[in-house]
């Protein structure tokens, strides 16, 4: 089923139209929302997922198609920014000692626990440099290296050509290293030499 005629059946039978967008771009839509929200309780990435389907059957009027904006992105494109939006707003749940130990869970340490937080400053630091990105290059790097996508995959999520999207991997590594360097970073294997 082509993007238009899908369209059509979403705008004049919104209920089977759904069941169709859901079926076809479901799988991608998670893709999307698990990479931006990894670490995120299941319950909090499952509504994201929702808002993403409830958004598109909300505006399914004013959803013009052109060869340019195919229906699927406009379907990444909230997929991204509810994701975003959800990231920015909420912190992830955490449970107080008193909570723990009321409820029975004996706290345990981790075996090296200097390691740990060590591997948890690296995340952060890394996290908040590909934060400081510009746009694509801040959704490339989070797809490339939180989500594992290749670079194809990320340039059909963004509708991008792989090439731009290979440039802007090699052009803005460089950026991040100087900025992963700021916080003290001196190792890159995660984000490639």
């Amino acid at each position: 089923m082509d993007d238009q005629t899908l369209l059509n059946l979403l705008q004049t039978d919104a209920e089977n139209g759904m069941r169709q967008v859901i079926r076809i771009y479901g799988p991608a839509v998670h893709k999307i929302c698990v990479s931006i929200l990894a670490g995120r309780p299941r319950e909090e990435l499952e509504e994201a997922e929702a808002d993403v389907f409830v958004r598109i059957w909300k505006y399914r009027e004013r959803i013009r198609l052109s060869e340019t904006y195919p229906l699927k992105s406009y379907l990444f494109a909230i997929a991204r920014n509810v994701s975003k939006d959800r990231l920015h707003r909420t912190r992830p749940d955490t449970l107080s000692l008193d909570a723990a130990l009321e409820d029975g869970i004996e706290p345990e340490a981790p075996d090296n626990t200097e390691e740990a937080a060590a591997e948890s400053w690296l995340k952060d630091a890394a996290a908040e440099a590909v934060a400081k990105l510009d746009e694509p290059a801040r959704s490339i790097f989070r797809e490339r290296y939180y989500g594992g996508y290749s670079v194809k995959e990320i340039a059909s999520h963004l509708g991008l050509p792989e090439k731009k999207v290979e440039n802007i991997l090699h052009r803005d590594r460089a950026k991040l290293h100087a900025l992963l360097a700021e916080k003290g970073v001196t190792s890159y294997e995660e984000f490639g030499k």
